[in-house]
């Protein structure tokens, strides 16, 4: 029996290594960004993080004190209201269903193979998530990881679980399914963790990024969190009430039937090096809910475009201008047009753009292109437009 068990645990190995594919070149973890402020105001520090396994809450005993609380992540990140994004690539050791999981207070969202795969983004107490995905042997997926603290405790953490050898048993399941699974998930290894997508690498191939929706107020701790992920309050800890979030809710400013508020057609989006300092062009085919600052989804392949632009051109800067007409409260239109204008530049934050290179303003109906008295000719009024800085 005992040379049965050996003979049976060598082939076991074996198999163990004909399905694992180690990188040809060990990974050296995450490039992380860490911003002043909750949305990304504010760049502070670059750096290079081995894994994102994190809990800024205590620092290290100094004399007289056991701990200190709300210890800053790095030089000139403020202890509490900063904000992280990690980017780079994550290498696949094994074909199969890997488990990921998030441990975060506050908030945190994970991208990868530019699809977003959780989504946690709220002021809470440290909460766990998880969900699953499908990943091939020796490929390079595309990851990003944003991350939120507003106050009190802090944690962040990106954990996996690889592709089981065998099928779990149905006591397993249970057990992982109420959270006393004994083979959790783990941080994930800096040798499968890159900055930049290492010199002669398989990337996978994946399609153009699915629309984003316009990031809206975050919620208060009692908001649910999507039912596409597993969720296990961990710890609950007594906070005091939160400062109001900045961004402002997008809301109907004016009551008007729900419709679209056309953008004439305009080119197909230039290259904007061609633009000298102080250009202006008019983003075609964008597109809001009426009275509102909500992107339609025909409004996202411009902005995807725009976004790539400005990855391909790290040195531009540019302001985003909304405008309107000047038909309703002057005042409302005002407050509509700053609201598309920041709508915009938080898309194309969102899509990894230097917020530092981006300004909003909104001038109302100041600024017609057109005759507002036609009521063909208005529509071209409705716009957003880009300046060269």
């Amino acid at each position: 029996m005992r040379i049965f068990l050996l003979l049976s645990g060598f082939l076991l190995s074996r198999a163990v290594l004909a399905q694992t594919i180690m990188p040809p070149s060990a990974g050296m973890g995450l490039r992380g960004q860490y911003y002043a402020g909750r949305d990304f105001e504010k760049l502070v520090l670059t750096r290079l993080d081995k894994n994102i396994d994190f809990d800024w809450t205590y620092g290290p005993p100094t004399p007289g004190r056991p701990s200190e609380r709300y210890v800053s992540p790095g030089p000139g990140v403020p202890g509490q209201w900063f904000s992280v994004r990690w980017t780079g690539y994550l290498y696949a050791p094994s074909t199969g269903t890997y488990k990921f999981k998030i441990a975060t207070d506050d908030g945190m969202r994970v991208w990868i193979g530019q699809q977003q795969i959780l989504d946690s983004w709220q002021y809470q107490p440290v909460t766990m998530s998880s969900t699953h995905m499908v990943l091939k042997a020796g490929r390079y997926y595309p990851i990003r990881v944003e991350y939120f603290q507003a106050n009190f405790d802090t944690r962040a953490l990106l954990a996996w679980q690889t592709p089981p050898l065998t099928e779990p048993s149905w006591w397993d399941k249970v057990r992982e399914a109420v959270g006393f699974s004994e083979t959790d998930s783990v941080p994930i290894p800096t040798r499968y963790l890159y900055p930049s997508l290492p010199a002669k690498a398989a990337p996978r191939s994946t399609p153009a990024p699915p629309p984003a929706v316009a990031a809206a107020p975050i919620a208060p701790p009692t908001t649910p969190v999507p039912k596409a992920t597993t969720v296990t309050k961990v710890r609950q800890t007594r906070r005091a009430t939160l400062r109001p979030a900045t961004i402002q809710p997008l809301t109907a400013l004016r009551p008007k039937a729900a419709a679209a508020d056309a953008v004439a057609p305009t080119p197909v989006l230039p290259t904007l090096s061609m633009l000298t300092k102080g250009e202006t062009l008019t983003l075609p085919n964008l597109y809001f809910t009426r009275s509102t600052a909500a992107l339609l989804p025909t409004s996202y392949p411009t902005l995807n475009a725009l976004a790539h632009t400005l990855q391909q051109q790290p040195t531009l800067r540019l302001t985003i201008a909304g405008h309107t007409d000047n038909i309703g409260d002057a005042t409302l239109n005002q407050k509509l047009s700053e609201q598309r204008a920041q709508v915009v530049r938080r898309y194309l934050v969102q899509q990894g753009i230097d917020s530092l290179r981006l300004a909003a303003v909104g001038y109302g109906g100041t600024r017609p292109v057109a005759d507002n008295r036609d009521p063909r000719q208005r529509p071209r009024n409705r716009r957003v437009e880009v300046v060269v800085e």
